[in-house]
């Protein structure tokens, strides 16, 4: 039967109707089911801040006694204490597994950000010892002082009054006794704090997948973290060593490393290992001297921890457990993932110095416009690994990424140098070995979210912005709706050279109408000149006036790799399978129970049996090696029950994704069909002398201010900012200046984001 046009038109109004309905229907569903995960999430954070908070408290002694008794009871004591410190964080994290799948299956879209900037997005304090802090990170700082304040004020009440009435020993006083209880309970707040401290440099952690903040924002936590739990380890150890002092036992004290009691010597150990990597982790150190001083010394953590292990035992080490043993299972996921080498298909090298390389990726892989990788070299060092902003777009090519690196430090001069050589004609060219972890970064494009951008970058910073152009000037191209309208680029550099960088945005190549669709200013500022060297005063633009450094930038050396490896990143990693991870998850907890039982019952207990007149702390096996068992439990369970996991996810995953095949990689850089060409010289260029000035910085409030006069009231304008730390200063600081002090006159909002790496 024919059906006519019209009845043709009116099917497809229903179908689009029912697809809408549908739609809304799985929207309504999704946001449901994300509520239903985030609640739980929401109380076990709040259970636990709640038992922290009651704890300490004299009042409450009963029902502690009854609750840590009642557990102990079920779990024995090192469960008991397990439960306690540790579900709450491994429960987090299979929630996040879950909000993670259900993100990954029905992206919920959200709506462009209006009004005022977000607590975590609004500038506090822009210098200080702990750089720039945000409205929402200054509230968790003082909600976390006023924490450690009260537990300490709670038991140092407490204790006092049990120290005025306890019998002493011949050598004590109360003073001295005093001072002992304050360093044991600063030692408990110590504990609490490792195991917090390891959360936030877990790379592919899902819990901040979850909550979507990257690895490069959440380790400034770590630091924080770090420098508060080193000086209260510190002070542990100090008020001990004080009392012992005047007591006039220190150096048998100190020596002490009894089977069935505390042992000091190894807590010391632990606390000199600590103390090595909380002075070597300053700025001063790590900018002044040597990063490789601070990266090797950093390595003392296994130190820290196994000797940790030997001076607690084993319940008090269940405190930290969950921490520990989150960040052991994402520190071999990515040992796992760096095993292999990574094929590196093609180099270029700018007259600049800076290099481009591509980087072989299974087809699929998941990562975005603000992602970084780590990159290792084991030609130049087989430990450091080096992050770097990935400078392409996921729209270039589904079998590639691309990095810039400009020669800074040593390692970056030493690649170079391997870059040049290897793509020198020779009988074995660009033989380049590399190992890469990631990619890590935001789980989502989140400057999408703003109708309006303003970029700052200083340098080499700008690579990340060179994705963000390539990326919306795909999405402009394939006619996606809701993107960035209005964007402003503000770049310095030292040296006119480096403007070649923004060449590699061939934005006619990629969208040949995006002025059309796109609002984008570009402000390149070149501090260390006057004026090119070659520049002519002339304004005019055209090609036959345009001075050599605004011309095509030449590419010194190109070259495919047609003998290296071609082999892709590995799957494993953070932002991979979240069922692979999961099942990798779950199968390491279960490692461990079944280590620990193990040891408890052919081990520990027949010792135990046998144990006569034990002291009061325990019987048989030592305490400081029931400690280390229990950290070697931890690692095994890692090791084998999540490595078996591992070696299945990487053999099905493998065969999903090939190698990049010779052809394919020869013909890279001849067609160069994904849009990655350089600028030509009809006008392509986003750099010219008409928007570049030399001699000077870029006054940031003029240049925000006339963005902030384009746009409604109400706009939220998204920041970002990637440089050194002076340049990530200033712009905080313009940015808080607009939303409190001049907010009346615009009524525009300016959200800061860093893009920034540091360490």
């Amino acid at each position: 039967m024919a059906t006519s046009d019209g009845d043709l038109t009116v099917e497809l109004l229903r179908k689009r109707e029912t697809d809408k309905n549908a739609s809304q229907e799985v929207g309504m569903g999704t946001v449901a089911v994300r509520w239903a995960l985030w609640l739980p999430m929401c109380l076990f954070v709040g259970m636990y801040l709640a038992f922290l908070i009651v704890w300490p408290m004299a009042s409450l002694e009963k029902i502690r006694t009854v609750l840590l008794f009642s557990a102990v009871g079920k779990f024995g004591i090192d469960g008991g204490i397990l439960i306690l410190f540790g579900a709450p964080f491994l429960l987090l994290t299979i929630f996040a597994i879950l909000i993670l799948e259900v993100d990954s299956r029905i992206a919920a879209k959200k709506g462009k950000a209006r009004g005022r900037a977000r607590l975590q997005e609004q500038p506090m304090v822009t210098e200080s010892l702990m750089g720039m802090i945000s409205v929402a990170e200054l509230l968790w700082i003082l909600f976390f002082l006023a924490l450690f304040v009260w537990m300490m004020a709670n038991y140092m009440v407490t204790d006092f009054k049990r120290a005025e009435v306890e019998k002493l020993e011949p050598y004590e006083s109360v003073w001295g006794v005093k001072l002992k209880l304050t360093g044991l309970r600063l030692g408990f707040i110590g504990i609490v704090c490792l195991n917090l401290l390891f959360l936030p440099v877990a790379r592919g952690s899902v819990l901040l997948r979850a909550i979507d903040i990257p690895f490069e924002h959440a380790a400034k936590y770590h630091v924080w973290l770090g420098h508060f739990m080193m000086a209260v380890f510190t002070l542990h150890g100090l008020f001990y060593m004080v009392a012992w002092y005047f007591e006039g036992h220190l150096i048998e004290r100190i020596l002490e490393w009894p089977a069935h009691e505390i042992a000091n010597l190894p807590g010391l150990i632990a606390l000199l290992a600590g103390i090595a990597m909380w002075v070597t982790s300053f700025g001063w150190v790590r900018n002044k001297y040597n990063f490789e001083l601070f990266f090797y010394t950093h390595q003392l953590y296994i130190v820290f921890v196994v000797f940790m292990a030997f001076h607690v035992g084993d319940f008090i080490f269940n405190m930290c457990f969950a921490g520990l043993f989150l960040f052991t299972f994402d520190r071999f996921l990515r040992f796992c993932q760096s095993r292999s080498n990574t094929g590196i298909l093609s180099s270029k090298l700018l007259p600049c110095g800076t290099y481009e390389l591509v980087i072989a990726k299974p087809q699929g892989m998941k990562y975005h416009a603000l992602s970084f990788i780590f990159l290792n070299v084991p030609g130049i060092s087989a430990l450091q690994w080096h992050p770097f902003s990935v400078s392409s777009s996921p729209y270039d090519g589904d079998d590639r990424l691309k990095v810039l690196i400009k020669p800074y430090g040593e390692w970056t001069h030493q690649l170079q140098d391997e870059v040049i050589a290897a793509v020198k004609p020779g009988p074995c060219p660009f033989a380049i070995k590399a190992a890469v972890e990631g990619p890590y970064g935001h789980e989502s494009d989140y400057f999408l979210h703003y109708e309006t951008l303003i970029l700052v970058a200083g340098g080499i910073g700008v690579s990340p912005f060179v994705a963000i152009l390539r990326d919306l000037l795909h999405r402009y191209q394939r006619g996606q709706p809701n993107l960035p309208s209005d964007v402003t680029l503000i770049w310095a550099v030292q040296k006119s050279e480096e403007l070649q960088l923004l060449d590699l945005v061939s934005a006619s190549t990629i969208c040949p109408d995006y002025n059309q669709k796109l609002n984008l200013h570009v402000h390149a500022f070149v501090t260390r000149e006057t004026q090119p060297r070659t520049l002519e005063q002339a304004p005019e633009t055209s090609d036959s006036n345009m001075p050599d450094h605004f011309k095509k930038s030449r590419i010194l050396s190109s070259l495919t790799n047609v003998e290296a490896s071609k082999q892709p990143l590995s799957i494993l990693v953070g932002t991979g399978s979240n069922f692979w991870i999961s099942a990798g998850l779950l199968a390491s907890l279960l490692g461990y129970i079944c280590a620990s039982i193990l040891v408890a019952r052919y081990v520990v207990e027949p010792h135990e049996k046998r144990g006569v007149g034990a002291p009061e702390f325990g019987t048989g096996i030592p305490l400081w090696a029931k400690g280390f068992f229990n950290f070697m439990n931890m690692v095994l369970g890692v090791v084998v029950f999540g490595g078996a996991v591992f070696a299945l996810w990487s053999y099905f995953g493998n065969r999903g994704s090939s190698a990049v095949d010779d052809e394919g990689s020869r013909m890279l850089l001849d067609s160069d069909d994904d849009g990655t060409t350089l600028a030509n010289e009809s006008g392509d260029r986003l750099v010219h002398p008409s928007n570049t000035q030399f001699g000077h910085r870029p006054n940031l409030r003029e240049l925000f201010e006339g963005c902030a006069k384009r746009q409604s009231p109400g706009t939220n304008v998204g920041v970002m900012i990637c440089g050194p730390e002076t340049l990530q200063t200033s712009v905080a600081e313009t940015c808080r200046s607009f939303n409190t002090v001049d907010y009346k006159p615009h009524k525009v909002a300016f959200s800061y984001h860093s893009v920034s790496f540091d360490l």
